[in-house]
C-alpha cells in the first residue's frame, strides 16, 4: 500500500513538473489543439481510476489474507504448546520454550522483513528444533498430534509469507505511474485551454 501511495505522489510531482515545462508551448497553441487535449482527458482519467482501483483492491486483498494466515499460525502455535503438555517433561519443556522463541522471532525479525517482501531465517531455526524434539517421541500417542499442529503452523506461515510478496506486477505500477503523470498534465492543459478560450470569447 505504501508503494502505491509513493507511485501516486511521484506521478503527481512528475505531472506538475512536466506541465510547467510544457506551459509555454500550451499557451501558444490554438483552440483546436486545446479541444484535442480536452478530449484525451476523459478516457485517460477513466483508465487511471480503473488501474488505481485494481491496484488498491489487490493490495487490500493480499493484506487481508496475510492477516488471516497470521492468526491461523498463532492458533496452530498455541495448539502446539497445549499439545506438548501430554509429552514427557523433558520434551515438553523443550517444545514450549521453542514455541516462545519462535513467536518472538516472527514478531521481532520476520514481521519487519515482510515489509520488504521476504521472510527471515530466524523462525525456521526454532521450527527445525521442534522436529528434532518430535523425533524423540515417535511411537507415543502425542507424536501424531504434535506433527499435525506443526504442519498447520508451517502451512499458515507459508501463506503469510506468500501474501507478503508483491502481488502487483511491476509493469502495472510503472504503467500506473505513466497514466497518472499524463492525466495530471492533460487535466492542467485542458484547464488552461478552457481558460484561454473563455478569455478570448466576447
Amino acid at each position: 500500500m505504501l508503494l502505491v501511495i509513493l507511485v501516486a505522489l511521484i506521478a503527481l510531482l512528475a505531472g506538475l513538473a512536466a506541465n510547467r515545462w510544457l506551459r509555454p508551448r500550451l499557451l501558444s497553441e490554438d483552440d483546436d489543439t486545446g479541444m484535442a487535449v480536452k478530449d484525451l482527458v476523459g478516457p485517460l482519467l477513466t483508465l487511471t481510476v480503473l488501474l488505481l482501483a485494481f491496484v488498491l483492491v489487490t493490495a487490500n486483498g493480499s493484506y487481508g489474507k496475510a492477516e488471516i494466515a497470521a492468526r491461523g499460525e498463532a492458533r496452530a502455535l498455541d495448539q502446539l504448546v497445549e499439545t506438548a503438555e501430554y509429552a514427557p517433561a523433558a520434551q515438553r519443556g523443550r517444545i514450549q520454550a521453542d514455541a516462545v522463541c519462535y513467536a518472538r522471532a516472527v514478531r521481532r525479525q520476520e514481521w519487519p522483513a515482510m515489509a520488504d517482501g521476504h521472510g527471515s531465517p530466524a523462525p525456521s531455526a526454532w521450527s527445525t528444533d521442534f522436529r528434532a524434539a518430535f523425533a524423540t517421541l515417535q511411537g507415543q500417542p502425542v507424536f501424531g498430534m504434535l506433527i499435525a499442529a506443526d504442519n498447520k503452523r508451517s502451512d499458515e506461515r507459508e501463506e503469510r509469507l506468500a501474501q507478503a510478496t508483491a502481488s502487483i506486477p511491476g509493469t502495472i505500477l510503472w504503467f500506473l505511474l505513466a497514466t497518472l503523470t499524463i492525466t495530471v498534465i492533460s487535466l492542467e492543459s485542458a484547464c488552461r485551454a478552457a481558460t484561454t478560450a473563455a478569455r478570448s470569447s466576447p
